[in-house]
């Protein structure tokens, strides 16, 4: 029997002799290993990965585009403008004389500055007349109303005196006035325009 087991221990199928059972041997791979036998399914989801986020961006830049649009959606100046100081009116005797006419002046500033393209919000009372005055539309036209109004409103703006509801009144009758009859004005000469290309 102690020969038998001498010779097993001698066999050739084993590859160390110290070994008196035939387990398996550990086995090791390299990274680059690993990575050629997995290289179909990790093409897979890197695919799939990359198609996510493409379609992320696309959703996210279609939404971006859609919110812009819906801001860029311009609403009429005039109909604005008119609202604008109706809200304002009912919000008259709430108001003090230096706030309500700050509001009122904002109003006419931002119905010019849409209507003609003028930089209305960004300019003193001075400048604002000097830009009034070199624009054709404006010309011998309301330049005198205008004055008037920069004039008086800032007086009541800066002046340490209390102001009267007359005053406040004339003033908010004066942007009404010159919104509205510059919106007819801007009417009459565009169907001229009409006109005139038409008999063309």
């Amino acid at each position: 029997m102690a020969m038998a087991s001498s010779k097993g221990t001698n066999a050739p199928y084993l590859l160390d002799q110290s070994r008196l059972a035939d387990t398996p041997l550990p086995v090791f791979k390299d990274f680059s290993e690993i990575l050629s036998e997995n290289a179909f399914l990790l093409l897979v989801i890197f695919a799939f990965l990359l198609l996510s986020f493409g379609i992320w961006l696309f959703l996210k830049k279609k939404k971006t585009n859609d919110s812009t649009e819906q801001i860029l959606v311009e609403t009429d100046p005039y109909e604005d403008a008119l609202l604008a100081i109706s809200s304002l009116q009912e919000k008259q005797k709430l108001l003090s004389a230096k706030p309500f006419v700050f509001k009122l002046s904002e109003i006419l500033r931002i119905y010019i500055q849409r209507l003609f393209r003028l930089p209305a919000m960004e300019l003193t009372g001075e400048e604002f007349m000097v830009e009034i005055a070199s624009h054709s539309f404006f010309k011998d036209r309301y330049e005198a109303l205008l004055r008037d109004f920069v004039d008086r409103g800032d007086r009541i703006k800066y002046s340490r005196e209390n102001t009267g509801s007359l005053e406040i009144n004339e003033l908010l009758a004066s942007a009404l006035h010159f919104v509205k009859d510059t919106h007819a004005k801007l009417i009459e000469e565009e169907n001229h325009q009409k006109q005139n290309s038409t008999g063309k």
